[in-house]
């Protein structure tokens, strides 16, 4: 579905962005046996198993319980999916409930969220916090997707309607191939209004800033690229690297990514 579309006020557009959310997230984590969904104790990802339950305890936390009243799903919900509250270290040594029963709570958030939007328009409250829960939705499955590249995963089978990785790519046309965009630079409206449909609370308040002009690449690298730029010793040479770049290779002793 595409997010870049006029923010839904109807129930059951926004019902469909909460439907579209929640199937991607389930079609990136359903097919992992138990052991992938929990994964080993790594600094830069979550388990799976833990991240879902998250994504639906943040969904529940903000438009059943704050923005709709109603009581906790489960007793232990905020015990077991708080972000905030629980370290991420510890995250593998809750007592997770297992996956058909951690599913079962994605589910059944996802339902009770539906049945409200599903009986009629919502108020401006109740409007933005769904709209916040998709989109947080949103940047999780970004996170399920680079957790299963990291830890060597099979790529997902998407089903959903989402586009496999690589479409509507050419591979045969490389980023450096396309150069560089110069930007002249100057200044410019950072940040959201409030009348704004919709802001994330680090967008408040829009403020002028100065850009110095900049050159950015025209594509993004391809894996392929890099793979190249590591095999040719790129980590060991010192021109292909910013200042702050290369101290952070030197501090870290980086001689190859992770």
């Amino acid at each position: 579905m595409n997010r870049d579309a006029a923010f839904p006020t109807r129930g059951a557009a926004l019902a469909e962005w909460v439907r579209d959310a929640r199937a991607c997230s389930l079609e990136l984590v359903s097919d992992l046996s138990d052991e992938e969904l929990l994964g080993p104790r790594l600094a830069i990802v979550n388990p799976l198993l833990w991240e879902i339950g998250h994504v639906a305890w943040f969904q529940e936390r903000w438009v059943l319980r704050h923005a709709l009243g109603a009581p906790p799903i489960r007793a232990d919900a905020d015990a077991l999916w708080d972000s905030i509250a629980i370290a991420h270290d510890a995250r593998w040594d809750l007592a997770l409930p297992a996956r058909e029963e951690t599913f079962a709570y994605v589910r059944a958030v996802r339902d009770r969220v539906l049945e409200r939007l599903d009986a009629g328009d919502p108020n401006a409250k109740l409007r933005y916090f769904v709209l916040l829960t998709v989109f947080h939705e949103d940047m999780h499955t970004e996170a399920f997707t680079y957790t299963r590249q990291t830890l060597g995963y099979a790529p997902p089978k998407l089903g959903f309607g989402g586009v496999s990785p690589g479409a509507g790519q050419d591979a045969g046309a490389g980023s450096a191939a396309l150069g560089d965009a110069r930007v002249p630079g100057g200044r410019f409206s950072l940040g959201a209004r409030p009348e704004d449909p919709f802001v994330f609370d680090n967008e408040k308040w829009a403020h002028a800033v100065e850009v110095a002009p900049f050159a950015i690449a025209r594509a993004a690298v391809t894996q392929a690229e890099y793979a190249e730029f590591v095999e040719v010793g790129g980590y060991a040479r010192r021109e292909w690297w910013s200042d702050a770049g290369w101290h952070w290779r030197e501090g870290e002793a980086a001689e190859l990514p992770l």
